[in-house]
């Protein structure tokens, strides 16, 4: 067992690639089965296409190796799996197209050809892959269906895996002994990222820090442990294996130096660097001789997915609010019926680039304690009406945003829009949340930080805003819809 929890990483990886093996080869049988149902005219033969399917397998495969689907890699939702699953999906479907063509018997050679040097030189590669029967004969509108079925059952068996990987983490299997170099605000904060997700497989056994009469102390129930020198006598007593170095205010040198000392002793390391919330926007390393230089880049498909995006904001807008139009109007007479005042709730916010606009909500106060204050954040919170505590647990009364929406003051997705007197406070890194149009939902909200205030967890904003995405936005949306049919606790 010990073996096992050892080599944990390196089994479960060996696990997924025998598994998506073996759904691949399930996905080009479905496929085949579902295009026949479809298409019941067309009669094709299973045993034509077994050959074509085993390619498929293989160059499907490697492309997941190829677009990192086999790295582990640490991730809270698993986004960027499944941004890569699209990614090698689309190529192997173009991959394996060309291969099938080049691999068909096609045409006779000439004798020309024959004596070639390269095509003497690969002839017995392509003896040994060579497909059976004709390249015409194959159904090019079955490979769509293919490649469509086979990316479900990915996601489906990825979404699963995440899952399953999570539990184990948070049962202790497969976890990393790691430890924090810092104790300032960065160092914090870093702590309470691995302590608000378990899930991600690290288990946090202390701090380190250089400053001797530090050592022996608490903080935030974790000790300080030792500094530099101690690296090899921590390793042996508390099986540390990685060292996040979170102290920004370290001199070059010394940082050199502390990582010198983590490779003398077989520790991995990772730095946040000083400007960390600079390297979370999209950015290109260039080099003036051999000094690196930094340089924001520009990403050519943004205008692409604006378009996309408010398209897919406008039509589920519309949609959302056509089916709901019976809810709204009896939530609408039941908010009249119980407590004088107007049905909407209507709060001034800033949005996008610092603009101010109303955003609307079903009013769950009563009318004379309403006003720019801290959200209530209890169930017995005396300002709530009764009917309002319901609407509040199951998020309908956020059903009104989506008319912010229709007017392109919100979207979907993106960071919820503060009151003007909090932003006010902004720091500059904080109004980087201004770069991008406020949300009904984002990140943030389907992560565990969503138990503490919006403005402590600008990091969620910034990675949304500087990695978005229509992937990023379906999976958030869907997270989202998921939790809509759990009655959350206001507690």
């Amino acid at each position: 067992m010990s073996w096992f929890r050892t080599n944990f990483d390196t089994c479960f990886i060996i696990l997924q690639v025998w598994v998506d093996g073996l759904l691949v080869l399930l996905g080009c049988y479905l496929g085949f089965q579902l295009f026949t149902w479809v298409e019941p005219g067309i009669q094709l033969s299973l045993g034509t296409y077994g050959q074509v399917f085993v390619l498929i397998t293989g160059i499907t495969l490697a492309a997941f190796w190829a677009f990192g689907l086999y790295r582990w890699r640490k991730s809270i939702l698993n986004v960027e799996e499944y941004q890569a699953l699209f990614k090698a999906s689309v190529a192997s479907f173009f991959v394996s197209s060309t291969a099938i063509l080049f691999l068909g018997p096609g045409d006779q050679t000439t004798p020309s050809e024959q004596g070639n040097l390269l095509y003497r030189l690969l002839e017995p590669i392509y003896g040994f892959f060579k497909l059976e029967g004709s390249v015409e004969s194959l159904s090019r509108i079955l490979f769509l269906f293919v490649f469509f079925t086979i990316f479900v059952l990915m996601v489906i068996q990825r979404g699963l895996a995440f899952q399953l990987l999570s539990w184990f983490h948070s049962k202790g299997l497969g976890n990393t002994n790691v430890a924090i170099f810092g104790t300032e605000a960065m160092a914090l904060r870093l702590e309470q990222k691995l302590r608000l997700f378990p899930t991600l497989g690290y288990r946090f056994v202390g701090f380190l820090d250089d400053d001797t009469d530090r050592h022996g102390d608490v903080l935030r129930g974790h000790p300080i442990l030792g500094g530099r020198k101690d690296l090899a006598r921590l390793k042996q007593a508390y099986g540390i294996s990685r060292v996040f170095v979170a102290s920004p205010r370290m001199e070059e040198d010394e940082l050199v130096d502390l990582c010198s000392r983590l490779e003398d002793v077989d520790i991995e390391y990772q730095v946040v660097p000083r400007l960390y919330h600079f390297f979370s926007r999209r950015i290109t390393v260039d080099n003036l001789d051999s000094v690196p230089l930094i340089t924001p880049s520009v990403d050519p498909t943004r205008p692409i997915y604006r378009a996309a995006k408010r398209m897919l904001d406008v039509t589920t807008s519309l949609l959302v609010l056509t089916v709901c139009l019976p809810i709204l109007l009896l939530l609408a007479f039941m908010i009249k019926r119980e407590s004088p005042g107007p049905v909407f709730f209507s709060q001034v916010r800033v949005g996008q680039g610092g603009r101010t606009f109303r955003m609307l909500k079903f009013r769950t106060m009563y009318t004379h304690m309403c006003g720019d204050a801290v959200s209530p954040s209890s169930g017995q919170d005396p300002r709530v009406t009764r009917l309002g505590r319901i609407l509040r647990a199951t998020s309908l009364d956020e059903l009104p945003q989506f008319l912010n929406v229709l007017r392109g003051e919100m979207s979907l997705v993106g960071p919820r829009p503060e009151m003007p007197f909090i932003v006010e406070s902004y720091t500059a890194v904080d109004k980087l949340r201004l770069d991008a149009k406020p949300g009904i939902t984002g990140l943030w909200q389907v992560s565990e930080a969503r138990r503490s205030p919006i403005h402590e967890n600008i990091d969620y904003d910034l990675y949304y805003i500087e990695n978005q995405s229509l992937v990023l936005d379906l999976v958030i949306f869907f997270l989202t819809a998921m939790a809509v049919f759990r009655v959350k606790s206001t507690h």
